[in-house]
């Protein structure tokens, strides 16, 4: 039941992170106005909001000693992948 969870939220900040991509891409062109969308554009800074919170905690539980576990893991994965 964790590992789906885990699963589904990796999945899920994968996809906010998409969107944030994808709108940064968009604006950086010139094809969307920031002011016509502005709620869109408030939407999209409030998930970049969210996502750095998110990334800051998991950055700050992967240094600290209590889940060395966890980073063994993660590292695990990344050599696995070829990082």
């Amino acid at each position: 039941m964790l590992q789906t969870i885990g699963r589904v939220s990796g999945v899920v900040w994968i996809l906010i992170l998409g969107a944030i991509a994808i709108y940064g891409f968009f604006a950086a062109l010139g094809a969307i106005s920031l002011a016509e969308v502005a709620w869109l554009t408030a939407a999209v800074g409030l998930l970049a909001v969210f996502a750095t919170i998110h990334f800051v905690r998991v950055r700050h539980a992967l240094g600290d000693h209590r889940h060395d576990e966890l980073a063994r893991s993660v590292h695990a994965m990344r050599e696995h992948r070829g990082f």
